[in-house]
């Protein structure tokens, strides 16, 4: 029965495990907008490279194209993360979490059981 009411003790509570959870989150998604980003800028600057090494074709427009699409749209997509999950965020979240707010739907929605794991980074 010690053994019970000693883990009981050590338990986190359930506002401190959310908040974690909100933490682990916030970071994983962090890290991934940061990928996005790098490969969107990085594939911007090998086409936009690519195009003005003086052999284009005359095809400007594909240029265009190619640079929105392969550069473009995994920097506006990593960019989006990076504001979405920025660390302001996060701390406001979490303390209006702690102060008995609900977690906001779409935090709450992109939470997963991984997310909860102790020592999770």
């Amino acid at each position: 029965m010690l053994n019970v009411t000693a883990a009981l003790a050590q338990a986190p509570s359930p506002v401190a495990d959310s908040s974690q959870a909100v933490r682990n989150l916030f970071q994983q998604r962090r890290t991934g907008g940061g990928i996005f980003t790098a490969i969107g800028i990085g594939a911007t600057g090998a086409i936009a490279r690519g195009l003005s090494s003086g052999d284009s074709g005359g095809n400007a427009g594909g240029a265009v194209v190619s640079i929105a699409a392969l550069g473009g749209v995994p920097a506006g997509i990593g960019i989006s993360k990076l504001v979405r999950f920025s660390k302001t965020r996060e701390e406001e979240i979490i303390a209006a979490h702690q102060q008995g707010k609900p977690v906001p739907n779409y935090v709450r929605r992109r939470l997963k059981a991984k997310h909860f794991a102790v020592g999770v980074e």
